[in-house]
């Protein structure tokens, strides 16, 4: 906080990147399966994917503001964004899915011409595949002990 508040956003960067991956890396290897009939267990799993989410969008934004001010994104930037946040939806549930839609559409209110448009609709993107891959596998991929992955949805 004290690097970003007096503008070394260089500096700052290491510890978002730092909380970023820590983030991703707890929601994907340390934070049991989510069980909807369980409150603190829903609770937890909302705070730690929103947190995470957040993060994906301070690496995103302060990355871009650190080292490419005023640099329009390149072809493999664009490719790169679009397949990223496809291949993210494709494995993540409704919380930290939702989340990653709010990052494009975050990103998308800050820029200007065809980047807005285009970041815009990878967010239309992020959400069908968040939408189908939730709606589809709830309802077909049962666990062992009558417990659809609807009541549990781990990974």
């Amino acid at each position: 906080m004290f690097y970003w508040n007096s503008n070394d956003l260089a500096t700052s960067n290491i510890f978002v990147i730092i909380n970023t991956v820590s983030q991703l890396l707890y929601i994907t290897i340390a934070l049991p399966p989510l069980n909807t009939r369980s409150t603190p267990n829903v609770l937890t799993h909302v705070v730690a994917k929103t947190f995470a989410g957040i993060g994906v969008l301070d690496l995103l934004h302060n990355t871009s503001a650190a080292y490419y001010r005023g640099v329009p994104p390149s072809t493999f930037v664009q490719v790169a964004t679009g397949v990223g946040f496809a291949a993210a939806a494709s494995t993540s549930d409704w919380i930290f899915g939702g989340c990653l839609v709010y990052d494009l559409v975050a990103l998308s209110m800050g820029q200007k011409g065809s980047w807005s448009r285009m970041l815009g609709g990878f967010a239309v993107m992020t959400a069908g595949i968040v939408g189908w891959r939730n709606w589809y596998y709830s309802r077909t991929s049962p666990i062992p002990g009558g417990i659809t992955q609807y009541d549990e949805v781990g990974y």
